[in-house]
């Protein structure tokens, strides 16, 4: 219980309809996947989810639940990154951006080894 002192809870960051998240998840996983029937099978491997609900997902139908919500966060990057502008954690974000592009150097890196060792043959 708050105490009666003036002391006020914050106010939610986050002022979306379920309908308009729903369509931000759905903008999310297009963005990454696609809108094609290998999209909604990359869904439920993700999460465990049927063919219809990942469908309702990508459509922007419904959203996913707390925990499936966690799922997909946990595979994708742009649903992760929805997850924190909305909660205003834009920040963090910027990290996760240099963990790609790290990834994608270190991947770069290895390809031009491998052209450099084959021309020493």
């Amino acid at each position: 219980m708050v105490p009666k002192n003036g002391t006020r809870l914050p106010k939610s960051l986050i002022l979306l309809s379920d309908a308009q998240f729903a369509e931000l998840i759905a903008s999310a996983l297009q963005h990454e996947l696609g809108g094609s029937r290998r999209a909604s099978k990359t869904i439920m491997t993700w999460t465990g989810v049927s063919d219809h609900t990942a469908r309702d997902w990508l459509n922007g139908r419904k959203s996913p639940s707390s925990l499936h919500l966690l799922a997909l966060a946990a595979e994708s990057p742009s649903v992760m990154s929805l997850i924190l502008r909305l909660t205003g954690h834009d920040r963090v974000n910027i990290g996760i951006d240099l963990q790609a592009v790290e990834a994608g150097l270190e991947h770069a890196l290895a390809v031009v080894r491998a052209v450099r060792s084959k021309d020493q043959r």
